[in-house]
């Protein structure tokens, strides 16, 4: 993470359908920086992330896109640098190969056909997809759609991404798999704010984390800060990192909780 600032958001207030409201959240995001959205179903967290992608104009409050103010800008402008990927590939993919489908965007934002090759062979070699630009998308497994999917936005410049539970829907190997290659992306300056229910996932990804409750944003900070230390996630309908709950109740014995299993591991081999 470096301190360009990307996406800097101060939402007052938002009405939604049946009288939803989000009210109230304020976080920033710079390059190479990871956002964790929480909270409980219902929270709000897709209706944010659908109004950080553009989809909805009539809030009150700021939401700047490097600097410019998002209702202000085109739809071309915003998904010339930020985008949305759907909790289900399906619904975003529809062509018929791989190489169609990520060319779409590129193609429906006005690049010539050379730069369009050239954004479709960096997006799948990003994504660890070099050599299946002539798959047919009925042939792949839902983890390399979610791979094609999140190609899609890369192709079109995409730096900032929207992700609305990435894992959802993966088994273990393939959700360890998606999450190496997210943090491969951010070491590469990408950018992102991931909704998850996964906890045990936001250690490895996440720089900071934005809770919701009913709309309104009741904390923003570190995640040790929110899993270890000063919040009580299980009054949000959440819980901490495996690693955290079972060494919580000696915490008096150590100078810091474990997040990752990484970290617990660690504390245990000093022990023995």
């Amino acid at each position: 993470m470096d301190n360009y600032l990307r996406l800097k958001v101060e939402l007052r207030d938002f009405s939604f359908s049946q009288g939803f409201t989000l009210r109230e959240i304020f976080f920033e995001v710079y390059r190479g920086e990871g956002i964790a959205l929480l909270g409980a179903s219902g929270a709000g967290k897709t209706t944010l992330l659908k109004l950080l992608d553009g989809l909805y104009k009539n809030y009150r409050g700021k939401i700047l896109l490097d600097g410019k103010e998002l209702k202000g800008l085109s739809p071309r402008e915003i998904y010339s640098k930020m985008g949305l990927l759907f909790q289900n590939p399906e619904e975003q993919l529809f062509a018929e190969t791989v190489f169609e489908d990520v060319a779409f965007g590129p193609r429906n934002m006005g690049f010539e056909e050379e730069r369009t090759q050239e954004a479709v062979k960096r997006a799948l070699e990003l994504v660890s997809l070099s050599g299946y630009e002539k798959r047919s998308l009925q042939q792949l497994s839902f983890g390399e759609k979610k791979r094609v999917a999140l190609a899609g936005l890369i192709a079109m410049g995409h730096e900032i991404l929207l992700l609305d539970e990435p894992t959802l829907g993966l088994d273990p190997i393939l959700e360890k798999n998606f999450l190496e290659l997210l943090i491969h992306l951010k070491n590469r300056g990408f950018s992102f704010v991931m909704a998850t229910h996964n906890v045990d996932l936001v250690p490895y990804f996440a720089d900071k984390v934005v809770v919701l409750k009913e709309g309104k944003m009741v904390f923003y900070g570190s995640p040790y800060e929110f899993f270890a230390n000063t919040f009580n996630p299980e009054a949000l309908s959440l819980r901490a990192p495996l690693p955290t709950e079972i060494f919580k109740p000696f915490e008096r014995f150590f100078k810091k909780l474990p997040l990752t299993k990484e970290e617990a591991i660690e504390i245990l081999q000093r022990l023995f």
